[in-house]
């Protein structure tokens, strides 16, 4: 008797094992069937590792960046679009990593459950993006290798997106795995760059100091052209006198920043730094996972260690899409959604398919702290740069020249509109070119007047 209840006991065990598992790959065919159906094993639906049926993607405008016309994936007519959206659409051979054609391809076909993929009915991924600003950026780049990012920081939405070098996929180079001129042409530097930031960190560590420092805006800095500490020598830019905390940010005082990041020190550096959301790698909602940055000074780090970081000349490396998101933050009050460029998609008979939901960036500043950051940032614009260089936008900002060993700086730019009726954030890096201001002051002041132009000027 016993042993007929062990082999009850164990039939039954096999069943509800075998039931169980039947019911969870039944689950998983029907909540991945579509990304089974859409696989590129199936060669029916692809042609070269380009899928054959899939939507349109349109830019903000409605204009068609990409479409599917006979069978064949095809392209703007503009050579310039195309080069300015490759690293956003990707392109056919699947070098462009991240591309929305293969992460969003589950929305670009029009697929159900019950009659798999249709191949006569395709869906339409409408983006934030501006092509034709997006065009306009990559050519302010010029023959400079570097990224532009334009942010609306109310809603996160991205209206221009450019990185350098590019190539068109109609034309694509000979030499472009072999020129220095295409080093990185596979990646979007955006979101997969990371760089020495240089002055524009002395946001970050203004940004540490108002949170730590609790008299640091009645403290003066004296600057004779260098700080000497008690083991090295920070150099400045220029002879400044005398400085407040406030003139100190505006004019870029390596002097004055060095000695409050001693104040600091390395771990409240660092916790600004973390508190900016520089450290984190963003996994977007439009699919990729952006670059997470690395502060340089550890807690055992001297006293000019410590300053250098404090000026963003130490091996601190910042990523732009973060260093946008935290302009967003600053210029919101304190807190930002994360910058997408993928608002929703659609089916021919208007049915939604897919609609962008804007996530919380997890950067939070108290509004106080962010109001007194852009009250600086503006006497920074107003003060030393000069609002005729940005014409009809009353800018907050800051640059930067980021020194290195091997080549000319980089220039950075970061900044944002101060009037919330035209709310948008600008990122700006121009390797190795020369002056923050001059190389990516220009770029970012040129098309924050043509982004006013069109949304405002109109």
């Amino acid at each position: 008797m016993k042993t007929i209840n062990k082999r009850i006991f164990l039939l039954v065990s096999v069943t509800v094992i075998f039931a169980a598992v039947a019911a969870l790959l039944m689950f998983s065919m029907f909540s991945h069937a579509e990304e089974y159906a859409l696989k590129s094993i199936n060669s029916h639906l692809y042609d070269n590792g380009v899928l054959m049926n899939a939507g349109d993607i349109k830019d903000v405008n409605g204009t068609v960046l990409a479409q599917t016309v006979d069978g064949e994936r095809v392209y703007s007519d503009d050579s310039d679009i195309r080069k300015a959206m490759l690293h956003i659409i990707g392109d056919n051979e699947g070098f462009i990593s991240g591309g929305i054609q293969d992460t969003f391809r589950e929305e670009l076909c029009s697929y159900s459950l019950i009659f798999g993929v249709n191949k006569d009915s395709k869906n339409t991924l409408n983006l934030t993006l501006d092509s034709d600003l997006c065009a306009e950026a990559y050519n302010q780049l010029g023959s400079y290798k570097g990224c532009v990012g334009i942010c609306n920081y109310k809603t996160g939405e991205i209206v221009c997106i450019a990185t350098s070098p590019s190539y068109d996929m109609y034309n694509k180079p000979d030499d472009i795995n072999d020129s220095d001129k295409y080093e990185g042409v596979y990646i979007n530097r955006l979101f997969g760059g990371l760089y020495t930031p240089g002055s524009v960190f002395k946001i970050v560590t203004a940004l540490g100091a108002i949170n730590n420092i609790d008299d640091i805006f009645s403290q003066t800095f004296y600057c004779d052209g260098s700080y000497t500490t008690d083991d090295g020598e920070i150099i400045c830019n220029d002879v400044h006198g005398t400085l407040t905390f406030e003139q100190a940010l505006n004019y870029s005082c390596n002097s004055a920043f060095a000695q409050i990041a001693i104040q600091l020190g390395a771990e409240k550096l660092n916790e600004a730094f973390v508190q900016a959301g520089l450290d984190k790698k963003y996994s977007s909602i439009d699919r990729f996972t952006s670059k997470g940055g690395v502060f340089s000074a550890a807690s055992t780090a001297s006293s000019s260690d410590v300053g250098w970081a404090g000026i963003g000349q130490s091996t601190t490396l910042v990523n732009p899409y973060s260093y946008l998101n935290f302009m967003c933050a600053i210029a919101n009050g304190g807190k930002s959604y994360l910058p997408y460029f993928v608002k929703s998609a659609e089916g021919e008979n208007g049915r939604e398919v897919y609609t962008a939901v804007p996530v919380d960036s997890g950067v939070s500043i108290s509004p106080t702290t962010a109001s007194s950051l852009k009250e600086m940032l503006r006497t920074t614009v107003s003060n030393y740069y000069g609002d005729y260089m940005f014409g009809d936008v009353t800018m907050c900002g800051k640059t930067g020249t980021a020194e290195r060993d091997d080549g000319n700086p980089h220039a950075w730019f970061a900044g944002f509109s101060y009037d919330d009726s035209f709310p948008y954030a600008i990122i700006t890096v121009v390797e190795d070119s020369g002056s923050g201001l001059k190389y990516a002051g220009t770029v970012a002041a040129h098309m924050m007047q043509s982004l006013y132009d069109k949304t405002v000027n109109k």
